[in-house]
């Protein structure tokens, strides 16, 4: 195939998602058809885009760029560029707009009558659009359109049930942060063009001075770390994502969050270069803090939605200590740590698409079949729900980072990095990196229990409530789409090398090439194309897996040949002496993380509310204990500075918005004036 054919292949998934956007918009008079059609091409969209990414990755072709629309502006292009790092993010994006599209045909079904289908159908199908876009620009101003149509249309998507006030809220929050992140990405590419007049990125860096490159960096760095939602600029995100509809919840945790994560790489590593040591500790730093307190305040929700948005806060904490370790092993020339730090990074960015974006669409069978995402409202699910519980606990797992998953794969492969950059760095970094291993078994550690009260809490025990009890399985296409992510989670935790290998050409761009060769002996086979020379241990998932099955084995016929010969005695459960139990009685998830939410109070600023009703104190009819946290970071910088603002912008109410045309064309002409002169002289 010639790279005009795949031009044109590539091309046809972009309109193919415009045209489910406007087939949804033709087909408004039937909610059902428009679903089936609309979801229907973009489906087919994905899996085009799936198809010609595998292809361009494993073909060895060149990177090539063509144009979608034709433009008469000089230094603008509207054209896209495929090279290996695209192809990797459509990869990613298209398999997750597979499954979710699947699972929107039957999800939207419940907005009938409430909400307008088609207008959901036709922002969906731009937002799949607008990230491929981004994945693909080649240019400043088409990544900046892209950028800013990306976040004006998952806006509309967050505020889509916009009745409910906290929706409102949520939403206003989200579009604010974000146009932040777009204003401090606009100044970068204007800071760009002033030194290389060009918008293009194949612009040569090295015309860029080395102090332009560090104010550079801060730009994208906050811009990218607002949208990725790295500490403290996440306060968005689990806003947003509980207000949002599941499946665009699945999207923006799954992929559009990625964005940062690709705009690091492509505008740090590739354009700046990233030679500057103190960049790499910045990304680890906040990385690490980013990891630990998301996991933190993950673990204390009760919000199934909510404890899902903390937790990819944690796991976007995980990746940018990845791409911070690289930077740093790159700067001092510890290419092998680099390689495998970015390796664990982008695995890590790639599996987190399959069990996140199956965690919300899994929360969103929840609140599809219980009508809450309060998961104290919950428990036996399993019972009710069964298939559903099957397919939410696989992916449960793989964040988890429980053997064989995927999800245990790539932060493995950190582990590594970090234990060869232990053994090459000098004392400084060596008590960073050891740091770095214990804070990320810390947060690990926390995943781990977090999920498991989130699986314990809504799905064992028996019903709590009448949401739990009136539950009943969700639509087929619900379920498939679902089943396909978990299987992935499967998939690649057992087959990593199916992930690894096209990883390792993906990074072959920011590494020699030389050790990018085969590995053999008693070398690491991390994956095609690295080789680690340190002594370190390395696993196989297949053995691994092999191991588990057979221990499993083992111990189910020590206890059928142990007691076959016994009779099973029946007993009542242990009531403490009430005269039967009830669901009242049940551990719940606030009682599950109370231990760690008084260790870590100062962050949690949590507080207590006991009351009791009755005629005397001493034989109480009714009590309510209630226990509230906050978030440190909106009481003590996010209050105080809008408070700030506003009292500022007060003050300048009376001279700025005098309500006077005169003043406003005088504000004009003085603006004008001094552009003139600036232009004048520095021109």
């Amino acid at each position: 195939m010639d790279v005009a054919s795949l031009g044109d292949i590539f091309i046809s998934s972009l309109y193919l998602y415009f045209a489910a956007a406007i087939v949804s918009l033709i087909l408004s008079q039937s909610n059902r058809l428009c679903s089936f059609i609309s979801q229907g091409l973009c489906i087919v969209s994905a899996v085009i885009g799936m198809v010609s990414s595998v292809y361009f990755l494993f073909s060895g072709m060149q990177p090539f760029s063509f144009e979608i629309l034709p433009s008469t502006i000089p230094n603008i292009a509207y054209t896209i560029t495929i090279d290996e790092l695209s192809s990797f993010f459509i990869l990613s994006l298209s398999i997750l707009v597979f499954c979710v599209s699947i699972y929107t045909i039957g999800y939207v079904s419940h907005y009938e009558g409430k909400h307008s289908i088609p207008l959901f159908h036709c922002l969906y199908a731009i937002f799949a659009l607008t990230m491929f876009l981004v994945f693909t620009a080649d240019n400043g101003i088409m990544f900046f359109l892209s950028w800013e149509l990306m976040t004006i249309v998952s806006y509309f998507l967050v505020i889509y049930e916009k009745e409910k006030e906290e929706t409102r809220n949520a939403g206003l929050l989200y579009i604010v942060m974000t146009h932040i992140c777009g204003a401090f990405l606009m100044a970068a590419f204007m800071l760009m063009y002033y030194y290389t007049g060009s918008f293009s990125f194949d612009a040569l860096s090295e015309t860029i001075p080395n102090n332009i490159k560090q104010v550079l960096f801060l730009f994208f760095f906050i811009a990218f770390s607002a949208k990725g939602g790295l500490i403290p600029l996440h306060i968005w995100l689990p806003h947003a994502h509980p207000a949002a509809p599941s499946n665009v919840s699945a999207l923006m945790s799954g992929i559009m969050i990625k964005a940062a994560v690709y705009g690091i790489l492509r505008f740090v590593f590739l354009y700046l270069g990233a030679t500057s040591l103190w960049w790499g500790v910045l990304l680890l730093i906040l990385g690490l803090c980013s990891a630990l307190i998301g996991v933190l305040y993950a673990y204390i929700e009760q919000n199934i939605k909510r404890l899902l948005a903390y937790s990819s806060i944690e796991n976007m904490g995980i990746i940018f200590m990845g791409l911070g370790i690289a930077i740093i092993s790159y700067a001092q020339g510890f290419t092998l740590v680099g390689t495998l730090a970015l390796t664990g990074t982008l695995f890590h960015c790639f599996n987190h698409t399959f069990f996140k974006g199956g965690l919300f669409l899994g929360a969103g069978a929840i609140d599809f079949a219980t009508h809450t995402k309060d998961m104290e409202s919950l428990g036996g699910l399993i019972k009710t729900m069964p298939k559903t519980a099957v397919i939410i606990f696989i992916p449960v797992l793989a964040i988890s980072a429980v053997v064989p998953l995927n999800g245990f794969v790539g932060e493995w492969i950190l582990y590594q990095s970090l234990f060869a950059g232990i053994n090459a760095s000098d004392s400084v970094f060596r008590i960073i990196f050891m740091i770095t291993v214990a804070a990320l078994a810390f947060a690990g550690a926390l995943a781990a229990a977090c999920f498991i009260k989130l699986f314990g809490i809504a799905f064992l025990g028996n019903p709590r409530t009448s949401h739990s009890i009136n539950a009943k399985e969700v639509p087929f296409s619900m379920q498939f789409g679902s089943a396909i992510l978990s299987f992935l989670c499967i998939l690649f935790g057992l087959f990593p090398l199916l992930g690894l290998s096209f990883i390792g050409k993906v990074i072959a761009p920011y590494y020699d090439s030389e050790l990018l060769s085969s590995v053999h002996g008693n070398r690491i086979p991390m994956f095609e194309g690295i080789t680690l020379t340190q002594n370190h241990t390395s696993i196989s998932p297949g053995l691994v897996l092999i191991l588990v099955m057979a221990i499993t084995i083992l111990v189910m016929l020590f206890f059928i040949l142990t007691n076959s010969n016994r009779k099973a005695r029946l007993f009542g459960t242990w009531d403490c002496g009430f005269a039967e139990l009830t669901p009242k009685m049940q551990y719940s998830g606030i009682a599950f993380s109370k231990p760690i939410q008084i260790v870590f109070k100062l962050l949690f600023k949590f507080s207590r509310d006991f009351k009791q009703y009755g005629d005397s104190p001493y034989h109480p009819k009714t009590m309510e204990y209630t226990i509230t946290t906050e978030s440190v970071f909106e009481k003590y910088f996010y209050v105080p500075l809008l408070y700030f603002v506003t009292k500022i912008s007060e003050k300048f109410k009376f001279t700025v918005q005098t309500g006077s045309i005169h003043t406003y064309l005088l504000y004009i002409f003085l603006t004008v004036l001094l552009l003139m002169c600036y232009n004048r002289i520095f021109g």
